[in-house]
């Protein structure tokens, strides 16, 4: 009996056995550096930019329509949920941006360990599935449910991977071809206020939806097989994975007695000391947000979304209800802004080869509080409109370049689950930021005050700007390090260094 219970001891648990061998295998399809330098010093081909083609529908069809959702906010407060309060209204699209946020994490994992399409293709049928349902829909928890969670879980799928691959293919330099790509939400943000304005009056909101049913049923099927196109090219860091591990490492798989036993019979005579090892679902996920300049950008991200959106859902109801400008041109502030803002998400990239992305990120946060501070002051229909333009330009560097720094601070093989890990952070924030403001409105006179809104989204980004800081000074100096020839470790350990072919800060 002693003997037995010696035995079973030493003998390393089936959970423990199954982590161990995920593991080994992680280490064994870990690229080497000389692997990752052939593999950013490749010729880029066409499949390489037919997935910079596919993120930008992904854009078009996730960020472009929460960039629009100002438009559907201000239908559902005057017609459609009249009854509810603006911030209430607005949790149907912060849940959609948290969620696009949140199941990143499990998108961003799932294409680290080689489940690309398994991530895709749901995710394209499931934000179809939710635009349809929202044409049927016409009580607050139908387009809560539709609009909010199944686009945004469907949104989450594909997002974060679509990111990453584009990232891992231009591992050299990616802030450039992720600008590009993330114009897409800026074209989706001229598009959809424009579209809704127009068929709206004439065929309804239930066949509008129909219509942006069918326009996002085309562009998915044109981003899926643009973004696996080259298979080769797919996940060009990684080989082809064993499609078990990822449930090894998310949820161990039970051992009936007999496998047990014969484990713990072939293990116990090579086993001499006790090593206890306690196994975590989420380890995988943990040792991810590894590095003290990672960490703080993610807190800094944190803080830059919550007052990220503030103004983005409020802009179409303050120049209706607090200027007294129509309807109609109200929404069309908002394709103003998402023009504005292609040019913030191509120019800024163009240029962080030569100035850093963590540099543009922390100029972009500190000019948007500067910005959202300022709205204070618009009280005219100029105003606002040349403010718009502004925002717009300010705002899309700071939702595009954070994709550039935590690639620069991550190695290509946790790429995307680091992208994942940034934004499920900021999803936190993008859930509550705009119904925190919401809740700020207060009647002045017969008239809505934006005041507190304004101020609580101003300070929030101006805080986010402050954490920017450390990540931003921690990559400078690393780079100063590199060309010194010296290590100079700021806590990245080993996602410190992203391999490049040359020392641009990026």
């Amino acid at each position: 009996m002693s003997t037995d219970l010696d035995r079973e001891k030493r003998a390393p648990s089936p959970t423990a056995a199954a982590t161990d061998s995920s593991a080994a295998a992680d280490a064994a399809d870990a690229p080497s550096a000389g692997d990752v330098q052939a593999a950013v010093r490749r010729t880029y081909g066409v499949h390489d930019y037919l997935k910079v083609v596919g993120l930008f529908f992904v854009y078009f069809i996730t960020l472009g329509q929460v960039a629009s959702f100002s438009t559907y906010q201000d239908y559902y407060e005057e017609t459609l949920l009249p009854d509810y309060s603006p911030s209430s209204i607005s949790w149907i699209g912060t849940s959609q941006v948290f969620l696009l946020g949140i199941v990143g994490i499990l998108s961003g994992a799932m294409y680290d360990r080689g489940y690309l399409h398994e991530a895709l293709f749901p995710g394209f049928v499931l934000v179809i599935l939710g635009l349809l349902l929202l044409s049927f829909s016409y009580l607050y928890w139908h387009i809560l449910l539709s609009q909010g969670f199944l686009i945004g879980i469907g949104g989450a799928l594909f997002y974060i991977p679509a990111i990453s691959i584009v990232s891992n293919n231009f591992a050299a330099r990616p802030a450039l071809p992720l600008g590009i790509a993330a114009s897409g939400s800026a074209v989706g943000g001229i598009i959809w206020p424009i579209v809704f304005q127009h068929l709206l009056p004439v065929i309804g909101f239930a066949w509008l939806n129909r219509v942006f049913t069918l326009l996002v049923l085309v562009l998915s099927i044109v981003s899926y097989y643009a973004l696996i196109s080259g298979d080769q090219s797919v996940h060009s860091y990684h080989p082809k994975r064993r499609r078990a591990r990822i449930f090894n490492s998310w949820f161990p798989r039970a051992k009936d007695e007999s496998t047990v036993e014969s484990t713990v019979d072939s293990t116990v005579e090579s086993i001499q000391e006790p090593s206890p090892r306690k196994s975590k679902k989420f380890d995988i996920i943990l040792s991810a947000f590894n590095g003290r300049a990672y960490q703080v950008l993610c807190v800094g991200v944190f803080f830059a979304l919550l007052g990220y959106w503030v103004p983005l859902f409020y802009l179409v109801p303050f120049a209706s209800i607090s200027l007294g400008t129509s309807r109609v041109y109200a929404s069309y502030l908002q394709s103003i802004l998402n023009a504005a803002s292609l040019f913030g998400r191509i120019l800024p990239a163009a240029v962080g080869h030569k100035l850093g992305a963590a540099n543009i990120l922390l100029v972009g946060a500190t000019a948007l509080s500067i910005l959202v501070f300022a709205w204070v002051s618009i009280d005219s229909v100029t105003g606002i409109t040349v403010w718009c333009i502004f925002l717009g330009f300010v705002t899309g560097s700071v939702i595009t370049i954070p994709n550039a720094v935590a690639s620069r601070l991550s190695q290509p093989s946790n790429t995307g689950l680091r992208i994942g890990n940034m934004w499920a952070v900021g999803a936190f924030a993008e859930l509550i930021g705009p119904p925190i403001g919401g809740a700020l409105l207060m009647e002045r006179d017969g008239k809505t005050s934006y005041l507190g809104c304004q101020l609580f989204g101003g300070a929030s980004v101006l805080i986010g700007a402050l954490f920017l800081i450390f990540p931003a000074w921690s990559i400078i100096k690393e780079d100063r390090a590199k060309k010194l020839g010296t290590s100079d470790d700021f806590g990245d350990g080993e996602n410190s260094v992203r391999v490049s072919n040359d020392h641009s800060p990026l």
